[in-house]
């Protein structure tokens, strides 16, 4: 139980930590760049899809990368729909765009770099 909590447990709090800022009924500050909202949006589920691509990395069973990524992209759908209860929030589905996009981003950089540094560990040339 200890390892999966060392290897989910950061995807696990990531989406925590999303669930409570999409609690919020007005996010400050969101709206002072063109698009803020929606880099918002990339950003924050970048960092998810680098918490997913760790578990993984970390996980001693191979779990498919198009389930972790649809398992992200079907949070950012529930994130949408409870920001539908939220005052002063309503779905767009151009979050969740936004969402999956940064999801894909920030685990393509992690996997890739996971992937490297093992490489790097096994002695061989990564260059």
């Amino acid at each position: 139980m200890a390892n999966r909590l060392l290897v989910w447990g950061p995807a696990a709090f990531w989406a925590a930590v999303l669930f409570l800022l999409s609690s919020l009924p007005d996010v400050p500050g969101a709206s002072w760049l063109p698009f803020g909202d929606k880099v918002g949006h990339l950003s924050l589920y970048a960092v998810l899809g680098v918490a997913l691509a760790w578990g993984r990395g970390r996980s001693r069973r191979a779990v498919p990368h198009l389930l972790l990524l649809a398992l992200g992209a079907l949070y950012g759908v529930t994130d949408e729909v409870h920001q539908g209860y939220v005052p002063g929030r309503m779905p767009d589905p151009w979050d969740w765009v936004a969402d999956v996009t940064g999801l894909v981003i920030g685990y393509g950089i992690a996997v890739r770099m996971l992937a490297r540094a093992h490489t790097s560990d096994d002695g061989e040339d990564i260059a």
